[in-house]
């Protein structure tokens, strides 16, 4: 885990670190890309740029609300409550449907999701 992040963040590092070390993440995301993820209930929202095998991951403290995520410079966005996440794959879906969880380029975050999560 990393003390900076909490939370699905810090999960979602330690998933991203565990590929890179394992030589992984530039074979799961070989070209780059910058998506946004937002935990809606957890703030602040942490852009993650995937670029030669290698990620970062930075807080964007001054993202408040989910219309603030459209102006951003990146392949996507995933902003939901904790509770939609954790539910899995069915629970995002029917929270997309609900107009609890937004997305942008859904397919990518979802594919991002599912590869960072294995």
């Amino acid at each position: 885990m990393c003390a900076k992040f909490r939370g699905i963040p810090a999960l979602i590092y330690s998933g991203l670190w565990r590929r890179q070390i394992f030589g992984k993440l530039d074979k799961d995301f070989p070209e780059d890309i910058k998506f946004v993820v937002y935990i809606t209930d957890q703030p602040p929202a942490v852009l993650i740029t995937i670029s030669n095998g290698n990620f970062e991951m930075e807080k964007l403290e001054d993202i408040k609300e989910i219309s603030n995520l459209e102006n951003m410079d990146c392949n996507g966005y995933f902003a939901a409550p904790q509770s939609y996440v954790f539910g899995g794959l069915t629970a995002l879906q029917n929270g997309v449907e609900e107009g609890k969880v937004k997305m942008k380029n859904e397919s990518i975050i979802f594919s991002i999701l599912l590869r960072i999560r294995t």
